[in-house]
């Protein structure tokens, strides 16, 4: 059985903004503007957004990872623009799974996108990621009270050197 969306399959929507998001290829991460951030090297997770008017579009969650004042700690967010937090994507969290190669530490974080949203997960998580090499997988889920929030989803992963 196929769902139809605006004349498309899910299927072949999802293939499409696969597709989109492995033509942006592995971008930098964006985000807060910390002059001290690790450079994060990713694919990020591709999501949908529906807007008020029932247009669907990408939304693309780039992980920002910034060391903190302790060695070994990591703060994790993921910024979202204006546009996702007015859809129905900002209502979703982005989980980021962890392990650092190194000194083989691992570990979840979950942030909010958009400072908005109400919801007690925090806009910027602290994680004990250990020094050295840490990869990652980057996932858009639903929030408690919106388990389908930025859904369907592709996870991403993302990679950098924590000090």
């Amino acid at each position: 059985m196929e769902v139809c969306v605006m004349g498309r399959t899910v299927g072949r929507f999802l293939v499409t903004i696969g597709v989109i998001a492995v033509g942006v290829g592995i971008v930098q991460g964006a985000g807060t503007a910390d002059a001290a951030a690790h450079t994060v090297y990713q694919i990020p997770a591709t999501a949908v957004t529906m807007s008020g008017s029932g247009i669907p579009g990408p939304y693309f969650a780039a992980v920002t990872a910034a060391p903190t004042s302790t060695p070994g700690t990591t703060a994790f967010s993921a910024p979202a623009s204006p546009y996702v937090c007015s859809s129905s994507a900002g209502r979703a969290l982005v989980r980021i799974s962890y392990i650092n190669i190194t000194g083989l530490r691992s570990g979840t974080a979950t942030v909010k996108p958009c400072a908005g949203f109400v919801d007690p997960t925090p806009v910027v998580a602290t994680a004990d990621t250990g020094v050295g090499r840490v990869v990652a997988q980057i996932e858009v889920i639903g929030s408690q009270a919106y388990p389908d929030a930025g859904q369907p989803s592709l996870p991403g992963f993302a990679t950098f050197a924590a000090y």
